[in-house]
């Protein structure tokens, strides 16, 4: 009997977690069985089960299924000719209107056995965001507007915290958002660079 290749495997978890994210769409996270992704996946439940333990780790891969899905859509964006700070500004900002508003999400987070926090920590999710933000934290590095003594790993832990924080809060106001994100961008600069203003 031929063992399954890496790439059969890979291909059987994504039509596991394609089936799950249909099925939390179609009735809920708390009334989709393991039985109900089984079956819409087109699986054994001993299969399903290879590849994820229960509906917990679903939720897991569908929450940082569809993070990727919005990081792929705010990177392709054209930021046009701003200086790095207007670019981290929009970025920022489309990325709390993106997870605020997108209806995937709230019902993994309303329903689900995660917080927003824990599915933003995922290691996967979370070294995505950290290479996703890389080219921009080099370049306002040396630009000025990042500190040279804080890592990549600080700073976008940093990022993170406070865009997980902005994400929560109930205001809506587009204006407090931006001030917010100004604070934050604020604080990745040289300690000189506070002294001076």
């Amino acid at each position: 009997m031929a063992r399954d290749s890496r790439a059969d495997r890979d291909a059987t978890r994504q039509q596991v977690q394609a089936a799950a994210r249909n099925c939390f769409a179609a009735v809920g996270v708390r009334k989709t069985t393991m039985e109900d992704v089984a079956r819409r996946a087109d699986v054994s439940r001993q299969t399903l089960y290879k590849h994820f333990a229960g509906r917990r780790e679903l939720v897991e891969a569908a929450g940082g299924a569809r993070i990727a899905e919005l990081a792929d859509d705010i990177l392709a964006r054209d930021w046009g000719d701003a200086g790095p700070a207007e670019v981290f500004l929009d970025r920022c900002q489309a990325i709390v209107a993106s997870i605020r508003n997108d209806t995937e999400l709230g019902l993994l987070i309303s329903e689900g056995p995660l917080t927003l926090h824990e599915i933003l920590w995922q290691p996967e999710v979370w070294l995505r965001g950290l290479t996703d933000w890389t080219g921009w934290l080099r370049s306002a590095r040396s630009d000025g507007l990042v500190s040279g003594e804080l890592t990549d790993e600080d700073l976008y832990d940093w990022m993170q915290t406070v865009l997980t924080s902005i994400i929560l809060q109930p205001t809506t106001d587009d204006g407090r958002v931006r001030r917010q994100l100004h604070l934050m961008l604020r604080s990745f600069r040289p300690v000189a660079a506070h002294e001076s203003e």
